[in-house]
């Protein structure tokens, strides 16, 4: 007589090597999805860290534009270190006077108030000098500033620079780099990052960067930038 069917110990065996089969293959599974998402979370942080880097080269490059006549008199520095942060100036905007300005005057009026605001820096420049002053606000075509002017100018000589004003910072409270630009409130350029620093040497022009992330701290990211506005402007006679 032919058997037909598996006996319960044949039906337990095969169950038994499908669950273990079935558990290998889900334990595969595992190990691959666990590997491919640290590839991509790894993958993921690399391009922060370069599109970070590629934003702090093209703040370090702008330093300076604009800013010729100011970083010649010695009125402000293209790139500084201030309370922890790397602060980089350019000029945003230039404005033409309406009329002189007297020494003790604190305001000055221009044709357009475009981008002007108050809180914002601005710089008056002639051949011969510079000041920079903070303003307070804006009266129509008149602007008026925090302090008065300690020279004169004359408004066919000299010219408004509205200052932009770049820092890059790190938040040990969030371990995130952060940029800050004016008066606004710093926003996160490179999350779980493990340290900031930078250095600028301003006798030879060279400012750099460098940063690891804490996922990968064997891995230096670093950014040498020479700024060629400052250069020009400290060449030019």
């Amino acid at each position: 007589m032919k058997r037909k069917g598996f006996s319960a110990i044949e039906a337990s065996l095969c169950l038994a090597l499908f669950l273990i089969v079935l558990l290998a293959a889900y334990e595969s599974f595992g190990i691959t999805r666990d590997f491919f998402l640290r590839f991509k979370k790894a993958e993921e942080e690399n391009q922060a860290a370069m599109a970070a880097l590629d934003k702090m080269r093209i703040d370090l490059l702008h330093a300076g534009s604009g800013l010729l006549s100011l970083i010649k008199l010695e009125a402000l520095e293209g790139i500084a270190i201030v309370n922890n942060a790397l602060v980089i100036s350019s000029g945003e905007r230039d404005f033409s006077l309406l009329a002189d300005i007297s020494e003790g005057q604190a305001s000055f009026l221009v044709e357009k108030t475009t981008g002007l605001s108050p809180g914002r820096e601005v710089a008056v420049v002639d051949e011969a000098k510079a000041e920079i002053k903070t303003i307070s606000s804006i009266d129509g075509k008149s602007i008026l500033l925090d302090s008065s002017f300690e020279a004169s100018y004359s408004m066919n000589e000299a010219r408004v620079v509205l200052l932009e004003k770049t820092a890059l910072l790190f938040d040990e409270k969030t371990d995130t780099i952060r940029r800050k630009v004016n008066a606004s409130p710093a926003q996160p350029l490179l999350e779980e990052a493990l340290y900031f620093e930078f250095v600028y040497e301003k006798e030879s022009n060279l400012a750099k960067l460098g940063f690891a992330l804490k996922n990968d701290k064997e891995k230096k990211h670093e950014l040498c930038v020479y700024p060629k506005n400052i250069a020009l402007a400290s060449t030019n006679p």
